[in-house]
């Protein structure tokens, strides 16, 4: 087996989604039925968004500090496998390229840079499975 084709199998078994533009440092926090995350940085507008069986899509969002989705708040909560994404801005300013010109004047040429981070985790018994613990999650 190909060395990289052996480390996303082994991520796979483990649990833990790789994502390609995971850009935002962020680690996530598990809680038995919530997920949060410990920003490494400095981040603005941040917004995280959960999806899940049976239809389930929502978001939560801060200024500054991690957003935080609590499963038991929506309605019964299903087992199975859960997908987030978490993005946000960092303040810094890129050239916007976006080339649209209606004949209005445009309010910037810049736009901050957006980052992001995703993967997932399980739900069992009604209780988040700790993907890097393989086991459901403690209270903190």
């Amino acid at each position: 087996m190909r060395p990289a084709a052996f480390g996303l199998a082994l991520l796979l078994v483990t649990g833990v989604s790789p994502s390609v533009a995971d850009d935002l440092q962020a680690s996530p926090k598990f809680g038995p039925t919530d997920i949060s995350f410990e920003l490494k940085g400095t981040y603005l507008n941040l917004t995280l968004t959960v999806t899940g069986p049976n239809g389930l899509h929502t978001s939560a969002a801060a200024a500054n500090v991690s957003p935080i989705v609590d499963l038991r708040r929506l309605s019964a909560i299903d087992d199975g496998v859960y997908r987030y994404n978490l993005t946000g801005s960092t303040g810094e300013k890129l050239p916007d390229r976006s080339g649209l010109d209606n004949g209005r004047p445009r309010p910037s040429d810049t736009r901050l840079r957006i980052v992001s981070t995703s993967g997932m985790f399980e739900v069992r018994g009604g209780t988040i499975v700790n993907p890097l613990a393989r086991e459901p999650s403690a209270r903190r």
